[in-house]
């Protein structure tokens, strides 16, 4: 995740650079509700969403990672109600997925 290049160079264009190119700061925020499936009724279904201490584990394992190779990482308070403000630069939404 570290070395994808969201970033702009201006003389290069689009796409040239990642975080660690340009000294970005990482903000790890857990979603799990993310999982919700809405294809029968109206009601989200959250079941195949990880327990919360399996996805504690596994999210602070993300954090471990990203602090090793790219230094301190904030993070939101898992399983909590957060207000996040952020500011999209762009009309790009992108799904990462592991194999």
């Amino acid at each position: 995740m570290l070395r994808l290049r969201f970033w702009s160079e201006e003389a290069e264009g689009p796409w040239k650079k990642n975080i660690k190119d340009i000294g970005g700061g990482i903000l790890a925020v857990s979603q799990f509700t993310l999982l919700a499936r809405t294809d029968k009724g109206s009601k989200p279904d959250f079941h195949q969403a990880m327990s919360g201490p399996d996805a504690l584990l596994l999210f602070d394992y993300f954090v471990e990672l990203l602090q090793k190779d790219h230094g301190p990482v904030a993070t939101g308070a898992f399983g909590e109600y957060m207000q996040v403000d952020i500011q999209n630069d762009g009309p790009v939404t992108i799904i990462l997925e592991a194999s």
